[in-house]
């Protein structure tokens, strides 16, 4: 009979149990080269691998970012390059239609080409990437933010800020633009406008027979003549100048309700200056006298009148006949030629502030790459085993167990007899 009981037996195999156990994970490690890091024994090593984790999905996200974001300003890059395509079509054909000999079918081909290139600067301000966002609606999301409305003013409806995306710790790039920055903000010798108004200009100023904006000298003849200003409706803003030997005089006055008094009392507080007095007719008319030899209107500007005829006409006293006309200066030929020019150079902002935004992209997305190796090695430091160390506690362990198989069949050889003699 076996010396021997129970709970002896039942200690010698856990004991094997927990041997084999911990040999089995050595022997793994060893094998695959990667430590079973347990929360009790290696705390330090799971909480910098827990961050080094993170912070490698993170940058690769970051990575992701940069890339896409070259893209869609590649697209970006491309569409600009387009709309200066058409910026410097529409030159040509103001430049071309600025001719006086051509007939008036002549000038309805302008026409018709400055309204196809309207339309085509309509098409790609509603430009969208290979995802279908929109590459001017900032981040309003719609998929074309510029509208046209049945009068034919074009309207933006996207938003005025410009989508970002982050691509690296604290740097943004822009992933698209704000059309109104655009296409409606743009900077001007004469100020702001929009390239649609621009268009437009242009398709009115072929569309009426033009001059230079210059008056000829209303007092070759005679000292007197009559001008007849466009209607103002509730209120319009409204500017010229009177040039005479004495030089050049600007006025502008706000009208309301086609009440030009207040202009008249304006050109005459300058009589002691200019030589010329005015006086109001009624129906828009003022008569301007003087006893100058030259008297020159120029610079007409106006905003918000109601009439169709948005010109200052020269008319007979008598029978009322247009002798002459004064558009306005956006109307003028050279006006709309240096506004084409601002465009241009608009644009090439624009497009220089996306090979900025790209460049930054590329640089962060760089500096991530190296970012992404470094902590690829931290990580594989962190999980790589020690294996001088497994092997030496793989041999150890096998001892333990080896000793201990030896006690206990030693012991369990045992009879009680052996002890009784």
């Amino acid at each position: 009979m076996a010396i021997g009981t129970t709970r002896f037996f039942q200690n010698n195999t856990e004991l094997f149990s927990r041997l084999n156990e911990d040999l089995k994970t050595l022997q793994s490690q060893a094998g695959s080269g990667q430590a079973d890091l347990k929360l009790s024994q290696n705390y330090r090593d799971v909480a910098n691998l827990s961050a080094a984790e993170e912070a490698k999905s993170e940058t690769s996200q970051f990575i992701l970012n940069s890339q896409r974001v070259q893209t869609d300003l590649e697209s970006l890059d491309l569409a600009m390059e387009r709309f200066q395509d058409l910026l410097i079509r529409l030159q040509e054909v103001s430049v071309e239609s600025s001719n006086d000999i051509f007939s008036s079918e002549e000038r309805q081909g302008f026409i018709q080409e400055a309204k196809m290139l309207k339309s085509e600067i309509l098409d790609l301000a509603n430009t969208t990437d290979s995802f279908g966002n929109s590459l001017f609606g900032g981040v309003s999301g719609l998929e074309r933010p510029f509208e046209l409305s049945g009068d034919g003013a074009v309207n933006y409806l996207g938003s005025v800020i410009p989508k970002e995306v982050q691509v690296s710790s604290g740097l943004n790039v822009k992933q698209n633009f704000s059309g109104a920055q655009v296409f409606q903000n743009m900077a001007g010798q004469s100020g702001r406008f929009s390239v649609f108004e621009l268009v437009d200009d242009l398709i009115n100023s072929l569309e009426t027979d033009l001059n230079s904006g210059i008056s000829s000298n209303l007092f070759r003849t005679q000292n007197t003549t009559t001008v007849k200003f466009p209607n103002t409706g509730a209120d319009a803003d409204i500017s010229f100048s009177l040039v005479t030997e004495t030089g050049e005089t600007n006025f502008a006055a706000k009208i309301y309700g086609n009440d030009y008094s207040l202009l008249v009392d304006k050109i005459n507080a300058e009589s002691a200056t200019t030589g010329i007095s005015a006086t109001l007719n009624g129906e828009n008319k003022i008569t301007l006298q003087g006893n100058s030899e030259k008297l020159v209107i120029k610079k007409f500007i106006q905003s918000g009148v109601t009439s169709a005829d948005t010109t200052l006409n020269i008319v007979d006293p008598t029978s009322s006949v247009i002798l002459e006309k004064v558009d306005p200066d956006r109307l003028n030929n050279q006006d709309i030629s240096l506004r084409i020019t601002d465009a241009f150079t608009h644009v090439s902002t624009m497009r220089a502030e996306v090979s900025t935004a790209s460049r930054r992209a590329q640089d962060a997305e760089a500096t991530n790459q190296d970012l992404l190796i470094q902590l690829e090695e931290d990580i594989s430091e962190i999980k790589d085993a020690d294996l001088a160390s497994l092997l030496t506690r793989i041999e150890m362990l096998m001892l333990q167990k080896d000793a201990a198989q030896a006690t206990f069949t030693r012991i369990t050889s045992k009879s009680l007899f052996d002890f009784l003699g």
